[in-house]
């Protein structure tokens, strides 16, 4: 009878969660339980070494032997296995019928945690896998660990007693592109654990010297370290509940027969193992081990030069790490899961929250974080290569703001290394960072792009509305007048205060725009409104009243030449060298308010016309079965017609990045459903292509997406600036609560709401909070008291003054108050 099947689109695995933290390096978890993309030998894509070689499948594999009383021995590896070869076995079928992958996998990811259930029909046991690495905001040391953690439970299903074995076993990759190695390992134990260290006698300066360790959480754990063949090493296991505690690392040194030297065999595996005996059905044991790495040596593949990694600050090799994350496991491990946690308990809609949470994913697959502490997240990335440099000013303006709410330092520190790499001749900020953080990057000659000074002031500004960090704000500041002025004095030919477009010369540099274009010039009139704020906020009277100056004049120039009655054209350059309109539809015409938004800056433009004008948008640019499509022109039919000679579509396609961004303006602006149309779409799309963890536009892995935390902050209604906080929300339902990020923590917004009183209530769930001004939203109609607790204690009303306007609530506060992480403010509007 004929072999049939249903072979679904869901059933290939294709992208799932990194394991390693920030600029560590990394590899990815799939449903098949299989590690992919291995990226932590400083190896291509991403680091600058020869692309990694070696089979995925066989470089980190767990596998249960058990063997229950009156049957034989049996091992299962913990993956879905691809036929041909299992845990390293080739022909295993043929050669080995006792091992086999298992039957069936139930897979659960939700950023950090990978959680997987083993099943299989033959398996005595059931298996269940916890795999994460530390992801604590506001915390970069625990959040770049080179290291993962794995927590196993198994759990008998027959009341026949069984002997299991749980094994890890990774392969040693070290000097994996070097011929003149020789394979080394070492054995530690100390308190409660066991680990094996694989590393290579080689030059200590390659990119790929270093170190791995599988640490097992169990001092009594057994060993079999450098094996290479089925035979002896699966022929003893087969036949023992334990393995025999051996060093066989140097038998996989081989001596080369024409020069008499000794070199590394093709391929060394050490395991180590934990053994426990069930007496019947129902007795379970949990057991834990932890990975680690350390490749010291990143350098960059142009310059040559060593940026390394920040982990070697605090570490001395791989197997100081591992002692550190045993050692820390309990915290490790509780402070990760407060944070997934806190950020799920929430009344935001489920698939809001799953597509913010993948999104930082990207935390790890695409940052690189050096010995000197400088930090930048790659543009793109497939398995194959990296596509564009390293914090690119562009992408950032969206991808940043997960980083600026979650690890501000890192982002003040990418701020820092733009503003060293500007032209301190004419104040132009570079695109992005060569693989070198002394360089910009020469290899893309783009320089002249027009969204780059703007963006770079709204991006550095808002790294210190969001912190407060007053010593950051004098330090970023000259970078940011001498941007501006670049603008005013080079960029700006015909004197009408707005950038002058000339080409392809921002994000979208595969359609051309000229004179005064609605995308670069929404965000010049940000990055004035920034500067005036920040000129204030250091004294700076001059600037202050010449940026005031230049936008008063400056917006209703953007006002005449920009808005058609429906919307903001793509451009206008009537009476310049091309003196012609576009009338195209861009998606970001208003990216500008996007910025103001989130900082409590005042509108941008006449609020009517914005919010027309994001209708606009979502009419003629949004189609459902698509999603939301950069840009449409009038005429246009289903698609835009693109030119036979067009290097990339840009406009008929959806950039997820602009869709996430977009839709948390929408909400911002009171467009609830519309916005979360868009997300859910974005969502859906994601989810069905099997890419949810790796969102594409220039690569994969790609930067821009992480905008997606700005729908946290629309859905709230969150405005940060300095000590002072907005908080409006957008959705209307009775009782709230919702996550949210602050320059030195995290906190809840809850409230519950009768048609007399609102209760509104903040708790601090990490960190400590210092608002000095507060506006609440409020669903009372006409508001006439308000009482105001802190840190569990009434604060007397002498103490605040409490005004009332249009649905808000202003608290002002004679000095700012201090709420530690468990305490909460409690604000009750009558």
């Amino acid at each position: 009878m004929a072999v049939k099947e249903v072979m679904k689109r869901e059933h290939k695995p294709r992208s799932g969660l990194a394991l390693g933290g920030i600029g560590t390096g990394w590899f990815e978890l799939r449903k098949d339980g299989v590690f992919y993309n291995w990226n932590i030998f400083n190896n291509n894509p991403h680091g600058t070494g020869e692309s990694f070689p070696l089979a995925e499948d066989s470089m980190l594999f767990f596998i249960v032997r058990y063997q229950e009383k009156g049957k034989n021995p049996q091992m299962k590896l913990l993956q879905i296995d691809q036929g041909y070869e299992v845990a390293s076995i080739p022909s295993h079928y043929y050669t080995f019928p006792w091992l086999t992958g298992v039957d069936e996998i139930e897979y659960e990811a939700s950023f950090p945690f990978t959680r997987m259930t083993f099943r299989d029909k033959d398996m005595p046991v059931d298996v269940e896998m916890e795999a994460f690495s530390p992801f604590i905001p506001h915390n970069v040391k625990d959040s770049a660990l080179p290291a993962a953690i794995f927590n196993f439970r198994v759990r008998s299903k027959t009341n026949n007693p069984v002997d299991v074995m749980l094994m890890a076993t990774m392969r040693n990759g070290v000097g994996y592109d070097v011929p003149e190695r020789l394979y080394a390992s070492r054995l530690d134990e100390g308190r409660g654990y066991k680990l094996f260290e694989s590393t290579c006698k080689m030059d200590k300066k390659a990119s790929s010297f270093g170190q791995q360790v599988v640490a097992s959480l169990n001092g009594q754990s057994s060993y079999y370290l450098g094996w290479e063949h089925r035979h002896p090493y699966y022929e003893i296991v087969i036949r023992n509940p334990k393995l025999p505690n051996v060093d066989d690392t140097a038998g996989r040194n081989m001596t080369d027969k024409a020069t008499g030297k000794q070199r590394a065999g093709a391929r060394l595996f050490s395991t180590i193992a934990f053994s426990k005996s069930f007496k019947g059905k129902g007795e379970a044991f949990d057991h834990s081990f932890v990975t680690s790495w350390y490749f010291p040596n990143l350098y960059s593949r142009e310059t040559g030069r060593l940026e390394g990694h920040s982990y070697t600050n605090d570490f001395a090799d791989a197997a100081d790490v591992a002692r550190y994350v045993i050692a820390n496991q309990k915290r490790l491990t509780e402070q990760s899961r407060a944070f997934h946690d806190d950020f799920f308990d929430s009344t935001a809609p489920a698939f809001v929250l799953d597509q913010v949470n993948s999104q930082l994913n990207t935390f790890r697959t695409g940052s690189w974080l050096t010995k000197e502490g400088n930090f930048g997240i790659q543009e793109g990335m497939t398995p194959e290569r990296p596509w564009g440099p390293l914090a690119t000013i562009d992408v950032g303006m969206y991808g940043a703001i997960s980083t600026a709410a979650l690890q501000p330092e890192l982002d003040k520190s990418m701020m820092k290394a733009h503003m060293r790499l500007r032209n301190e001749q004419t104040g132009s900020i570079c695109h992005g960072i060569q693989r070198d953080f002394t360089q910009n990057d020469k290899r893309e000659k783009v320089g002249h792009r027009l969204d780059l000074p703007s963006q770079y002031v709204i991006m550095a500004l808002r790294g210190y509305f969001w912190t407060g960090d007053k010593e950051y704000l004098a330090t970023i500041w000259p970078s940011v007048t001498e941007a501006l002025e670049y603008v005013l004095r080079d960029r700006d030919p015909n004197g009408d205060l707005l950038p002058d477009m000339a080409g392809a010369m921002c994000t979208y540099d595969n359609f051309p725009m000229y004179g005064a274009a609605s995308y670069v010039a929404s965000q010049w009139l940000s990055a004035l409104h920034c500067a005036i704020q920040a000129a204030h906020a250091l004294g700076d009277e001059p600037a202050a009243q010449r940026y005031a100056e230049v936008l008063e004049k400056a917006t209703p120039v953007f006002e005449t030449k920009l808005w058609n009655g429906e919307f903001y054209r793509l451009y206008n350059d009537a009476g310049g060298e091309r003196g012609d309109l576009d009338e195209g539809c861009l998606t970001d015409q208003i990216i500008g308010q996007w910025a103001n938004q989130m900082v409590g800056l005042d509108d941008l433009l006449d609020p009517a016309r914005m919010r027309k004008a994001l209708r606009t948008v979502m009419a003629t640019n949004y189609q459902p079965d698509y999603g939301l499509l950069n840009c449409r022109w009038p005429g246009d039919a289903f698609l835009h017609d693109v030119d036979k000679d067009c290097w990339s579509d840009q406009a008929n396609t959806c950039w997820s990045g602009v869709e996430l961004a977009h839709a948390s303006l929408l909400i911002y602006q009171g467009l609830v459903k519309q916005g979360l149309e868009v997300v859910r779409n974005v969502d859906d799309r994601y989810r069905k292509s099997g890419m949810y963890y790796d969102h594409q536009e220039f690569g994969g892995h790609y930067y821009r997406p992480m905008s997606a935390w700005a729908v946290l902050n629309a859905l709230l209604g969150l405005a940060i600036r300095e000590d002072f906080y907005r908080f409006d929300p957008r959705l209307t339902d009775a009782s709230l609560k919702l996550f949210f990020a602050f320059g030195h923590g995290t906190g809840h917004y809850s409230r519950s709401s009768t048609k007399k009183a609102d209760k509104i209530a903040i708790d601090v769930r990490t960190g400590t909070w210092t608002p000095r001004r507060l506006e609440l939203g409020t669903a009372v109609k006409s508001p006439a008291r308000v009482t105001v607790r802190a840190a569990g204690k009434a604060v007397p009303q002498k103490a605040y003054t409490a005004t009332f306007d249009k649905g808000r609530v202003t608290l002002d506060f004679a000095k700012a108050l201090r709420i530690p992480a468990g305490k909460g403010l409690a604000v009750t509007v009558e």
